[in-house]
This record gives C-alpha cells, structure tokens and sequence, in this order.
C-alpha cells in the first residue's frame, strides 16, 4: 500500500529555513499527484520530486501555501517542465500562480481529499493543506517542528495569526507537517504552546 505523502527536503538550508523547505508529493491514481512548496531551481531536487510523481501518477498541480522565496523558487521550473499549472490563494501574493483558490477548495488526494484551508496571520495569503480523511495538516509557516514562526508587520497580523492558530486548534487534526523541522505528532499540545508563548509576547509588548 503506497503512503498518502512524501515530504522532500529541498536543499535550501537557512537560519530562516532551517534544515530546508519541506516539499510534499501526494495523490495517486488516475487524478495524478500534487507538489505543495517546490521550494529551488535545482536540477537534482526538481528531478526527486518528479520521480516521485511518477509513482503517484504523474504530477497534475503545484500547490502553494503563501509566496515567500523559500516556498515558491522552483514552481516556475516545475511548470515548464510538466505544462502544469500553479494554485495559490492570490495573484497579489503568488504573481506566477495560474489559478486563484479559496478556503475551502478541494484536490484529489488518491482515496482521500485535500482541501485548502485560508490561514493568514504569518501572510495575508497564506494557506494550509488538510488531508482529510488522514487528518494531516501541510501548515507551511503557520507552525514550525524547529525555531518559530515570525511575524512582521505589515506582512504579517499577530491578532490574524492568533485567530488562525485558534480556528486550527478547534479542527481534527491528527498530525501537523510544517514547512519547516519535523513532524507533530500532537498538533493540539503543540497549537496550545504557540498560542499561550503569542499571547505571553502580546502581553509584554
């Protein structure tokens, strides 16, 4: 049985980034795979994620949570490469993205489905990827498995971010893979320390 996901470091390692942007390959069958973040123009990485694709079908689309450089650098290569088409919540935000989706816009995932999730705060554009019926949360930057999320105005909303991180808390999730760093394995203990550590900074400012 073929796993719902695969996670691809991309090699871009940065105090910002940490060990590297996590890419995600998943879906299979007949309505091929999707990649959310492909991260660098790099020849070796950009050849991982296709391979992968393969696997799964071929890769039909290219998801993006939000469009900061180290999420959105080689989905412009993947596109020439396969003719497929960019999705991202706004043009504004992702200039290159050929598609504009909502919260709550669905893709197919193999058995199960993948539905976009509206999450500003780090980024008035930023988005989520839920897969449903697994309850794996794709989070880009709004939590990290290392270092921390920043928030800069005008960019980014701390109150906006608390609500995100709050409506997120209140969802069935089983498990968060973030942009950055390791899995999470309790999202909700996890949630709650972001939440309670946001507050804590609020309060001191």
């Amino acid at each position: 049985m073929q796993i719902p996901y695969t996670i691809i470091l991309a090699p871009n390692p940065s105090m910002m980034s940490g060990p590297g942007t996590n890419t995600i390959v998943l879906g299979n069958g007949v309505e091929g795979a999707s990649v959310i973040d492909p991260a660098v123009d790099d020849t070796t990485y950009l050849d991982t994620l296709v391979e992968e694709g393969a696997q799964r079908g071929g890769i039909r689309r290219i998801l993006i949570t939000h469009g900061h450089p180290d999420h959105i650098g080689g989905a412009l290569a993947l596109k020439k490469r396969l003719g497929v088409s960019i999705y991202a919540f706004s043009r504004e935000g992702v200039p290159m993205a050929d598609e504009e989706i909502a919260d709550g816009t669905t893709f197919p995932a193999g058995d199960d489905t993948l539905r976009a999730i509206h999450t500003p705060g780090h980024r008035f554009d930023h988005l989520c990827f839920l897969l449903e019926g697994q309850g794996t949360l794709f989070a880009g930057d709004i939590v990290a498995g290392v270092g921390t999320v920043v928030i800069n105005p005008p960019e980014g909303d701390m109150q906006v971010y608390l609500d995100t991180l709050t409506r997120l808390r209140e969802m069935e999730i089983a498990e968060i893979v973030p942009s950055h760093g390791p899995t999470i394995t309790d999202p909700k203990a996890k949630l709650d320390e972001y939440i309670a550590h946001r507050m804590q900074r609020e309060q001191q400012v």
